[in-house]
């Protein structure tokens, strides 16, 4: 490989990884700096929660019009226009005098911040060819799961050393990226003709914003509280225009061609369980960890570490695995690694903590091994002027999941508290009534959803790989989803089952953005 592409492409992944890693550590850091901020802000008990749910709705609404937009206009301008506003945002938050001034503060970095993993890994998937995909999607997967799992270790340290307002300020270093990215990432891109559905659009930030009402207000206030009715008629609504807009757009919201296709519609499932059951215990655990245990902010970063690691490596590894072998095989051991991690920290719940700090890195080892693959082979199966969007639908799911596993954790800890001594899990190690019952619990339910994440990707049929496929006359379009004729996808048959042709594709200017 030349030398000067070689620097190129990492320069790319570097412009990627970091405001990547700096919002995921800030989102994951917010948890261990609440009280301080009740404390110097004088919040109420009830405006609390709206610091996490109005950055969960604004996020999760956003994810996908940035992939749309992205497909017509470009992921480069509108990924470096996400991190300079979610730079401006952690500004603000640290310089918030007052509740109403971090609540509007977040709100800003929520809708910057949700441009930064889909279209960052859109730009590294395209910079990079499809024989290392797995490894560069492997190192922002590391990426990631470095972020959220280092982020109570770095807010513990800095709030207790600078101030809560210090996590805001580091994080807010992304904008850094900003004029490094306009130096290295590729001006060029492939686009889409067409336009926006708003209408589909808007149905779907419907059907979004209900579905995170619904769990988060239920685990909250209770499944019949004012809020958590609103969401889940938001949902309805939503999920209802949504459907008839896809049945009757030219140009829909969500393009028809994943919806058509089984490979696609299985991997992004499988990201959602998955993340179901990674993303709970790590906001539950440090919840866990100060009740049960009375661990100071540090000590709680510090027994979440192992999780970051493995979660790193093992991603590492799965990506190489993906980009050499078989992209199953990594699911495949990830997924019974997850069932022993969380089933673990059930069983073993009011252990010693090093044994908490065990099953921590066993659970991260295995999501390291399951997250990379997904994103890899759908970066491997939808063409290039799609792809922003697919990987926008598959971070929105990703997102809605881990939300989803959250509440429901939530939800069995509120419950549990003041019911039962009696845990559910017979292997449960300690019978204390109280909060180590609570959490055993809930973290025996997170087997439900690496279960049905297990169930999918065995649904992956063997076959000895796609056909290849002739490549078409100028004069016609390409079709939008391409089966690997190198069989680096071997689970999936033959193309002709599923290819569509993509709208027309219309090349950007050389120097837009």
């Amino acid at each position: 490989m030349n030398t000067d592409t070689s620097n190129s492409k990492m320069w790319v992944l570097l412009a990627v990884c970091v405001p990547l890693f700096c919002g995921v550590l800030n989102a994951s850091a917010v948890g261990v700096v609440l009280p301080a901020i009740v404390a110097d802000l004088d919040v109420a008990p009830g405006q609390l929660p709206w610091l996490m749910t109005g950055f969960l709705l604004v996020y999760g609404i956003a994810i996908p019009f940035y992939g749309r937009l992205a497909d017509l206009h470009g992921a480069r301008r509108l990924f470096l226009l996400g991190v300079a506003v979610f730079s401006l945002g952690s500004l603000f938050a640290a310089l918030a005098p007052s509740f109403a001034w971090l609540l509007a503060a977040r709100v800003i970095q929520a809708i910057g911040g949700a441009a930064v993993p889909s279209l960052g890994m859109t730009l590294a998937s395209r910079a990079y060819g499809q024989s290392a995909r797995g490894t560069v999607l492997g190192i922002i997967a590391a990426t990631i799961g470095a972020g959220a799992a280092i982020g109570p270790l770095v807010g513990g340290i800095l709030s207790e050393t600078l101030g809560w307002q210090a996590i805001f300020v580091f994080t807010a270093l992304a904008a850094l990226a900003v004029p490094f990215g306009l130096k290295v990432l590729p001006r060029d891109e492939e686009l889409t003709r067409g336009r926006l559905d708003i209408p589909g659009g808007v149905a779907l930030a419907l059907l979004v914003a209900g579905a995170l009402l619904v769990p988060t207000e239920g685990a909250r206030a209770g499944w019949t509280s004012p809020l958590a009715i609103v969401g889940a008629s938001m949902a309805a609504a939503g999920l209802a225009i949504l459907i008839f807009r896809q049945l009757t757009a030219d140009h829909p919201f969500i393009p028809t061609e994943f919806l058509r296709n089984g490979r696609y519609v299985i991997l992004v499932c499988i990201s959602f369980f998955a993340m179901a059951a990674n993303l709970a215990p790590l906001i539950g655990l440090p919840i866990f960890l100060a009740l049960a245990y009375r661990l100071p902010p540090l000590d709680i970063g510090l027994v979440l570490l192992p999780g970051a690691v493995a979660s790193s490596v093992f991603g590492i590894i799965a990506g190489r695995i993906t980009d050499r072998k078989d992209p199953r095989l990594p699911i495949w051991a990830g997924s019974p690694l997850m069932l022993l991690g969380v089933v673990g920290l059930s069983a073993y719940a009011g252990s010693p903590v090093w044994v908490i700090a065990v099953f921590t890195g066993i659970l991260g080892a295995g999501f390291g091994l399951m997250n990379t693959p997904l994103a890899a082979t759908i970066s491997r199966i939808v063409s290039g002027p799609m792809l922003a969007s697919a990987l926008s639908i598959n971070s929105m799911l990703f997102f809605l999941g881990g939300s989803f596993g959250t509440a429901a954790l939530m939800a069995v800890v509120n419950s549990r508290t003041a019911g039962s001594s009696q845990p559910l899990n017979p292997l449960h190690s300690s019978f204390q009534a109280g909060s180590t019952v609570a959490f055993s619990d809930a973290f025996l339910i997170l087997a439900a959803p690496v279960i049905l994440a297990m169930g999918l990707s065995l649904s992956m049929a063997k076959s000895r790989g796609p056909a290849a496929i002739e490549a078409p006359a100028p004069q016609e379009p390409a079709p939008i989803i391409q089966w690997v004729p190198d069989c680096s996808v071997p689970w999936m048959p033959e193309c002709s089952e599923t290819a569509v042709q993509e709208p027309e594709k219309v090349p950007a200017a050389a120097g837009a953005g």
